[in-house]
């Protein structure tokens, strides 16, 4: 390469791929640009005359649905005219081998309202869902929460990149002489309707993965491969209330950041199934101030205003490349349950956090902290 050529800008590079591709679509269906203005007018004009959802009233409901604003109260400030519908469940409703699974109201969690609509709506639509996002800013606590609102059943799965398939789908076992089968987490869930977070979805092996393909489709069934007994007694159609959702750090196309080790690329046709896919971001600062005081409502007021404001800082180090790890909700939760036990301000944060650090990571660690709060210790 000469030392004289130029590096073309990131966005640039974009701007030259697009143009390229639509001058080949362009020229492919021998449409000019007159034409693409003129279906751009039809598009707009043609979703201006979409007519408006009709309101829904406690009248249009089902005996086990209820209206958003009525299941969750003040808990999530709706508006009125963007209320929906929920379908709620009472624990007999489910098998006995799946109601112990129903989670408890956490009365103090915080619940996006955006979050708690797409999530919900999704489940009402029978979606795969995929929620994507940095560590611990709440995603798999949010849909164990939405279960326990609703009364669903909630089974966790927790990825790893050794994990064995008969803990997703299940295992001949012997007992007392003979032999069986025995149900994994997955095949349980879909026989008996509960939702399934399949946790740290992006480091899933691939084999296991690709297990759950036609389960991921619209109407899909699952199949036990493994299982003893007819090609029929193999497939199993999934209850009508199962649900599914990949929760992970990544979207599933790699992690470009380096923060994320073990996570894969995952296959296409994988992400082309889920057709709910969310981001998920830290919370705002009045938001984490509120849900501190909610845990914890004898600290000071003052006191978790300047904690979250030391955090949002370490975050901003985090994204500008000058800390290694960043500090979640979780992490600020328990600094605050370490000084409700007798810890210091800056004793708990170094146990929580600053430890983990590499040496030249905890010395800007300590400088941000000293920014912030001065020689302030306790």
């Amino acid at each position: 390469m000469s030392t004289d050529s130029k590096v073309v800008p990131v966005e640039d590079l974009v701007k030259i791929a697009i143009k390229e591709a639509m001058a080949k679509r362009l020229e492919a269906e021998a449409i000019t640009p007159s034409t693409l203005s003129e279906a751009f007018v039809d598009l707009a004009e043609a979703a201006l005359s979409i007519p408006s959802v009709k309101k829904i009233t406690a009248s249009d409901l089902k005996p086990n649905q209820m209206l958003a604003t009525k299941l969750f109260g003040t808990a999530v400030r709706f508006s009125p005219d963007k209320d929906f519908v929920v379908t709620v469940f009472n624990e007999d409703d489910w098998d006995e081998k799946i109601r112990g699974f129903i989670p408890k109201i956490d009365p103090t969690y915080y619940l996006d309202k955006d979050h708690v609509t797409n999530i919900l709506n999704g489940w009402e639509m029978n979606e795969k869902i995929l929620a994507y996002g940095a560590t611990g800013v709440g995603k798999t606590s949010l849909f164990e929460q939405l279960c326990a609102h609703t009364k669903r059943p909630f089974i966790r799965i927790n990825s790893t990149g050794d994990m064995d398939s008969s803990m997703v789908f299940g295992s001949v076992t012997a007992k007392d002489g003979s032999t069986g089968w025995a149900d994994g987490l997955v095949t349980e869930a879909v026989r008996y309707g509960a939702v399934v977070a399949w946790d740290e979805w992006d480091v899933t092996p691939p084999e296991i993965a690709m297990g759950m393909q036609w389960l991921l489709e619209e109407n899909g069934k699952l199949f036990l491969k493994e299982m003893p007994g007819t090609a029929e007694e193999k497939f199993i159609t999934p209850h009508q209330q199962f649900r599914i959702v990949a929760i992970g750090n990544t979207q599933g196309q790699g992690d470009d950041t380096g923060a994320h080790s073990g996570t894969n690329v995952q296959n296409t046709a994988t992400l082309d199934r889920f057709t709910t896919a969310m981001k998920f971001e830290y919370l705002k600062e009045d938001v984490e101030i509120d849900l501190i005081q909610n845990k914890f409502p004898l600290r000071n007021k003052a006191d978790t205003k300047a904690l979250v404001r030391f955090v949002n800082v370490i975050r901003q180090g985090y994204t500008s490349g000058q800390l290694g790890l960043t500090m979640s909700p979780r992490s600020t939760l328990s600094i605050c349950k370490k000084m409700a036990f007798g810890y210091t301000l800056l004793s708990a944060i170094e146990l929580t956090y600053i430890n983990k650090l590499t040496e030249t990571h905890q010395k800007v660690a300590r400088e941000l902290f000293r920014k912030v709060y001065g020689t302030k210790t306790t």
